[in-house]
């Protein structure tokens, strides 16, 4: 987008900011009207700490200008101009790297690891990482490894994990996109080699009015014009009815032929084997490669249907961008798994899986991979979906109720996580009221818990050999792999 700014001003900007606690002499300060203040309220108090221009969609006569004479410029979309600073400051570094977007319901953590694991395993001989990551679990710029905060950052700290990344010398970035993402402009102005719709399901009531706002801002991000390659599970029904929504399209599914597929799927290990079938030619025409229609034969140890699918989105981009078929095979064959995503954290006399199913399209992915599993109980510990509303509680409650009627000789242990959730995750008493009415309506049984720690407890006393303990749920759960682990091997101490 064209800045209203002279450019005079610009290159004089010595940081981007919309906070303005983070203002310092020299920054232009962008004042949003956001969810829960308004960003206008503290222009004064960005000029005293030195912005040297102001960006907003409004103009009060509160602002004391005159005296500082600092610009004031109106702008018509103060997200989006955001967006366009922090991509201006930082010199637009998406243009510089092969960026990966990967966005849908579920799916868009494993598909970013597994390529981004990928790529870095294919480049192993030289002892060099060639791609970065940006997702809910972890950032990791080349320079430093840090926890992820939001899917999607904010602009300016997108746009500035993106220069880090080129200014290290990657090649690759693996990008979760949501729908936040897409919906508040944090990705405008930031250019997409490759975009993947894994797929979608109800989510995010928060953000959208209805599910068709989500579709739409899905779609929104998905449809390209340009030389973009895109790629789109026609197994999910939604995605499906995009129908040819960009130049370079691969359909990819597992339940009929398509342009990539999976066949002769079977069970290996806790994983899966099956054919990776590619059935047209794959052309990248910026590296000049092409790949003709072919068969690999693949192993994995990933479990759960969900997971071939976030397999045969690696592979594909991994043929791509040119990676031996011989490697992406050795590397699936090796690779373990992502943090949470139905990761078997304890294997011995009996089995824990943690997991962070938090809308109805996660929970239906681990316990149809359950339904496939041998067991004598199945103990769920679960935790409900706090500051998220009552609607997504409910549709949680109805999804898990539809499976436990087909699940055999289980123990429903529901917690809010009071102890260990964060201000942010905290379950009202609507939500939980909600969720513990649709449980009753559909007569299932369960313990409920306001703290973790307790749920936790009785989940190891009741286990026996043989059984499966299943840790459900969003961030609060976060620390419950490591709580159990920890009270098991106090308990194997002090016997």
């Amino acid at each position: 987008m064209e800045g209203p700014v002279c450019q005079e001003i610009l290159p004089a900007i010595k940081g981007v900011t919309c906070d303005s606690r983070e203002v310092k002499p020299g920054y232009a300060f962008v004042a949003i009207n956001g969810f829960q203040t308004d960003g206008n309220r503290y222009i004064n108090e960005a000029i005293q700490k030195g912005a040297r221009v102001i960006f907003t969609e409004k103009i009060t006569c509160n602002i004391d200008i005159h005296e500082h004479g600092i610009p004031i410029i109106q702008v018509d979309d103060a997200r989006e101009y955001l967006a366009y600073l922090a991509a201006q400051h930082y010199n637009y570094p998406s243009r510089k790297l092969e960026l990966i977007g990967i966005t849908g319901t579920n799916g868009k953590t494993t598909s970013t690891h597994l390529i981004y694991h990928l790529l870095n395993y294919s480049n192993k001989k030289k002892q060099k990482k060639i791609a970065g990551l940006i997702g809910t679990v972890n950032v990791d710029t080349g320079k430093r490894i840090i926890p992820g905060d939001l899917t999607t950052p904010d602009p300016v700290t997108l746009q500035k994990f993106l220069r880090e990344m080129v200014d290290e010398g990657l090649e690759y970035a693996c990008m979760e996109v949501s729908s936040h993402g897409i919906k508040l402009k944090r990705i405008a102005e930031t250019e997409f080699a490759v975009k993947v719709g894994t797929n979608l399901s109800a989510d995010h009531f928060d953000l959208h009015p209805d599910f068709a706002d989500y579709m739409q801002v899905k779609r929104g991000f998905l449809e390209e014009k340009g030389d973009a390659l895109v790629l789109l599970n026609q197994d999910n029904k939604y995605i499906n009815s995009f129908g040819k929504i960009a130049k370079k399209q691969i359909n990819f599914s597992i339940r009929k032929a398509n342009d990539v597929c999976a066949e002769n799927i079977k069970n290996w290990r806790r994983g899966h084997s099956f054919t990776y079938q590619l059935n047209r030619p794959l052309n990248n025409e910026k590296k000049e490669i092409i790949i003709k229609p072919c068969l690999i034969p693949v192993k994995t140890n990933l479990p759960g249907e969900h997971n071939i699918y976030n397999s045969l989105i690696a592979i594909t981009i991994a043929l791509y961008y040119g990676v031996p078929v011989e490697t992406i095979q050795e590397f699936f064959l090796n690779f373990q798994g992502v943090w949470r995503r139905l990761e078997f954290i304890y294997d011995r006399d009996f089995t824990i899986i943690d997991d962070c199913a938090h809308n109805p399209g996660s929970y239906e992915a681990v316990f149809n991979s359950v339904l496939k599993m041998n067991y004598n109980k199945l103990i769920i510990v679960n935790s409900l979906r706090g500051n998220r509303g009552t609607l997504i509680n409910k549709k949680n409650a109805e999804t898990i109720c539809k499976y436990l009627k087909l699940l055999k000789n289980y123990y429903l242990l529901n917690s809010n996580c009071a102890d260990v959730v964060k201000e942010i995750d905290i379950v009202s008493k609507e939500e939980e009221r909600v969720f513990r009415e649709t449980l009753s309506v559909h007569k299932i049984e369960a313990e409920h818990y306001q703290l973790l720690r307790p749920a936790l407890e009785k989940a190891l006393e009741l286990v026996e050999k043989g059984d499966i303990i299943l840790l459900l749920g969003p961030h609060a759960m976060d620390r419950a792999g490591k709580m159990i682990l920890d009270m098991l091997e106090k308990a194997v101490t002090l016997n």
